[in-house]
């Protein structure tokens, strides 16, 4: 499209009065409107035609569409949904249909032309975004193909991935899969059993890392997120998954042994599983303090155990 074409607006609407009508005050714009009154003209529409914008009617039909534009073509544009002027809540449909905004059938020239301003801001930025996360994509590729695991004992490090984590997260929250992390800390020891031999602390880290290896799959991330904290981040897993996982790495870690100069002591450790599944608003921060909150939860219950954080907020024990 030339700088000096008008842009093309795509108009999916079943009624043909309200088809007509909409048409009509896009062409009050002097836009050019692209209209489509069955599904199978619209996929062949956006499939061949780029456009400023598009407006799709709230129906079982439209919340479709504009699921097949989301995932399946490169287009860009802004989304309203188009409801009726007696529609109690308009935020549900555009909750359904992964919209930008709505508007009011009839559609006035002043509210168009105000949701097409804001749109192609929004437009920009998510054009912005995209290249961000484009780019983030390719460095967590990079560093999963050339260098591996951060430390000596096979873990990440947490501050070279947070934001590749936050991406994912975004990701998994925008495409409706579930995603988990775990938050593995070992028990303290008894009271007055300190680290007397010299490089145990590093035995030990180097121990969890093998037990946590054992336990994971090639996609997931173990990461280390403090002195005695290990993150274990867990795509396309529930969190029923990601608490059987927690069963296995605690199992794993009992077999660890901690020698002293007097004394030898079985190692526990507790574990607190967070995640997110299709529709959740929970951010990455809030994945975080989840866990954490559930793995002290756990601690303060006597340790050796796996708790998760259920959405009322309230830690509780599988």
């Amino acid at each position: 499209m030339g700088e000096d074409e008008p842009g093309v607006i795509f108009i999916f609407e079943p009624h043909g009065g309200s088809l007509k009508r909409t048409a009509g005050v896009v062409e009050h714009l002097e836009l050019v409107p692209h209209q489509a009154s069955t599904s199978e003209e619209a996929i062949a529409a956006l499939d061949e035609i780029g456009v400023e914008a598009a407006l799709i009617a709230h129906c079982e039909a439209g919340v479709e569409l504009a699921q097949y534009l989301r995932e399946f073509t490169d287009v860009q544009a802004p989304v309203a949904a188009l409801v009726g002027q007696n529609e109690a809540d308009p935020r549900r449909a555009v909750e359904q249909m992964t919209a930008d905004g709505f508007l009011r059938r009839p559609c006035t020239p002043a509210a168009l032309e105000s949701f097409l301003s804001v749109g192609g801001q929004l437009a920009q930025l998510r054009h912005q975004l995209g290249e961000a996360e484009r780019t983030l994509i390719d460095a967590q590729s990079r560093l999963r193909r050339h260098s591996g695991p951060t430390t000596r004992s096979g873990f990440h490090d947490f501050e070279m991935v947070k934001d590749l984590l936050v991406v994912e997260v975004r990701r998994a929250k925008r495409y409706g899969y579930p995603l988990a992390v775990l938050m593995v800390g070992l028990d303290p020891l008894p009271a007055g059993h300190e680290l007397h031999r010299p490089n145990l602390q590093r035995e030990i880290t180097a121990g969890l890392g093998v037990a946590i290896a054992k336990s994971i799959r090639v996609i997931d991330l173990p990461i280390h997120y403090a002195d005695d904290r290990i993150l274990v981040f867990l795509p396309h897993t529930d969190l029923a998954g990601a608490e059987e996982v927690g069963r296995r790495i605690k199992r794993r870690i009992k077999r660890i042994t901690y020698r002293g100069s007097t004394i030898t002591a079985q190692l526990t450790a507790s574990v607190g599983v967070a995640g997110i599944t299709g529709g959740d608003t929970m951010t990455f921060s809030k994945l975080i303090k989840s866990a954490v909150a559930a793995l002290k939860a756990a601690q303060l219950k006597g340790g050796d155990r796996v708790m998760k954080r259920v959405p009322t907020g309230l830690a509780q024990l599988p």
